[in-house]
């Protein structure tokens, strides 16, 4: 994308100070767009849809998508499961959480949808019990063997191509970071726009981590104005059938 190539477009965020999504309300607004910081999210001004775009945590941006009639686009749930084991370098499983108290642990767990409760590895079925208490039984929950991990990065991806690659957590070769992350998205049937973290573990290497929706995902040290278009592409007015 080019300069003034997101004139007529507004990017709606939350009203409260944030450097990251400050940084991306900057480079929106130097491609010729117009920033909306919202604090009342649940009750938004008249805004035409056709032309917003949201970005920020998950229940502004869900909120926001049903008042205005937004699609969000995100990974599938069952991505990571279906990924083969050279880009994964681990066993990862998806099991409802009655299963999953039958594990055997010690093993890290998170749920498959994102944030029902806290990713960690659990020692014991009385501690992920604790964790997931009212959750139901059927609950699809992510269990992964135990890795070490090494260093982390952040990736974001449209159409399939990785626009930055930032490593956030650890040591190790941001260059080899990005040579996997081009390697895995060149094979792997991804949504337009998406964001991918990738870790490098312990005696295996580089191997994907997890997958999150643009529009609620950090930049984790990625470059706002290399990310922008991901993050435009991420939301968009779902027009009503005829």
């Amino acid at each position: 994308m080019a300069f003034n190539d997101l004139q007529g477009l507004t990017l709606v965020i939350p009203e409260k100070a944030d450097i990251e999504r400050d940084s991306v309300a900057r480079a929106w607004r130097q491609r010729g767009g117009e920033v909306l910081r919202l604090g009342r999210f649940w009750d938004p001004p008249p805004l035409d849809p056709a032309n917003a775009r949201v970005y920020g945590n998950d229940t502004f941006c869900l909120v926001l998508a049903q008042k205005l009639g937004l699609e969000l686009i995100q990974p599938d749930d069952a991505l990571l499961v279906q990924l083969p084991a050279r880009l994964l370098k681990r066993r990862v499983t998806a099991m409802p959480l009655q299963q999953a108290r039958d594990a055997a642990f010690p093993l890290f767990m998170k749920s498959a949808v994102p944030k029902l409760f806290r990713a960690a590895v659990y020692n014991s079925a009385d501690e992920l019990e604790r964790e997931c208490k009212g959750l139901e039984a059927e609950t699809v929950v992510l269990v992964s063997a135990i890795v070490g991990v090494e260093a982390e990065a952040r990736c974001f991806v449209l159409e399939g191509k990785v626009l930055d690659c930032a490593l956030y957590e650890g040591h190790q070769s941001p260059e080899s970071a990005w040579e996997f992350a081009r390697a895995a998205t060149a094979e792997l049937d991804l949504p337009a726009s998406c964001v991918m973290d990738v870790g490098h573990f312990r005696g295996l290497g580089w191997g994907v981590i997890e997958f999150n929706a643009t529009w609620g995902a950090g930049l984790n040290g990625c470059d706002a104005d290399r990310v922008y278009p991901a993050i435009e592409r991420a939301s968009a007015w779902r027009a009503p059938p005829d």
